[in-house]
């Protein structure tokens, strides 16, 4: 039986990039699957350092002008998570795609993190834990409020599974 694939829906408040788009595009959504959140991380994150940022900033600069890429990105629905990796060196000569889906249900904890360097430099993580997985990422543009925000939408699907009794 061929169900329709749902097209996916930016999320509230914020299109998505054209990158996203594209990894996006690449996932079908289950049917009644709808986007609500999204972030991208930073794949070129070597530490938080300043001068570790600054080598990761010209490792950006030489794999972007060699045609490369690292993006990565979560996606948040209303049933699962989606982690999507892709990672591009010397116009396509090397390429990996990773796709992870975590089931809302086994979702046991998420959070965020921010780590400050000479009082001005700043780093911004999150994470989510999974029953049997624990993921961090760093995060590209997004400020205090939206990572609030991130906590809040992961606080709100927990207690949801625990009311419902959908927790793994």
């Amino acid at each position: 039986m061929n169900m329709p694939m749902t097209q996916p829906q930016p999320p509230q408040g914020r299109p998505l990039s054209p990158a996203a788009q594209k990894m996006l595009a690449e996932v079908e959504l289950l049917p009644g699957e709808v986007l609500h959140y999204s972030i991208q991380g930073d794949g070129f994150f070597l530490g938080s350092n300043p001068l570790v940022k600054a080598a990761a900033v010209i490792n950006s600069f030489f794999t972007t002008i060699t045609g490369g890429h690292i993006r990565v990105f979560l996606f948040v629905t209303n049933m699962r998570i989606l982690l999507l990796e892709s990672r591009q060196a010397l116009c396509g000569f090397a390429r990996i795609r990773r796709y992870n889906a975590i089931a809302l249900a086994s979702l046991a904890e998420a959070g965020s993190g921010k780590e400050t360097q000479w009082c001005c430099i700043h780093t911004r993580m999150i994470h989510i834990e999974s029953k049997t997985q624990r993921y961090s990422i760093v995060i590209k543009h997004l400020d205090d409020r939206a990572l609030r925000e991130f906590v809040q939408t992961m606080s709100s699907v927990m207690l949801g599974n625990a009311y419902a009794r959908t927790t793994t």
